[in-house]
């Protein structure tokens, strides 16, 4: 099952993205810890799409893709400049809080609770992917 939307491009859209992930999670069934961490790393990565990436177009794609064995979820952002998440500095969780740089908390809270976040980007295109499997629980 693969289903897309576009959400606006603000963060007021996050209410209608997780009211559309709850219908998935009840369809299919998905237990409260997966949803939870699913809920989570979306609301992460929308909400970086929008305060961070400056773009012409007035909406966000996101298509959710639901297996056996895992769910997906996949944004697109059109017409902004390149930001691989994975060249931002590791943060160092294990430094006291007021002698840590802002910023990448959330991008380290999103890989920590799915298990797998992929970017690319290609003529002004962004995507990320993110995949959480299905009934595993090992976070």
């Amino acid at each position: 099952m693969n289903d897309s939307c576009q959400l606006p491009r603000r963060i007021a859209a996050v209410t209608e993205m997780h009211g559309l992930l709850k219908g998935y999670y009840e369809k299919h069934s998905i237990d409260d810890h997966t949803a939870f961490c699913l809920d989570m790393a979306a609301e992460e990565i929308f909400t970086n799409m929008v305060r961070h990436n400056e773009s012409a177009e007035e909406f966000i794609s996101m298509t959710v893709d639901v297996s056996d064995d895992r769910f997906r979820l996949q944004w697109i952002d059109r017409g902004v400049e390149p930001f691989d998440p994975s060249e931002a500095p590791q943060v160092d969780v294990d430094r006291p809080i007021n002698e840590r740089k802002p910023g990448g908390l959330g991008l380290y809270l999103t890989q920590s609770v799915v298990d797998r976040v992929t970017y690319s980007w290609n003529d002004g295109d962004m995507r990320v992917d993110v995949i959480k499997k299905l009934g595993v629980r090992d976070v």
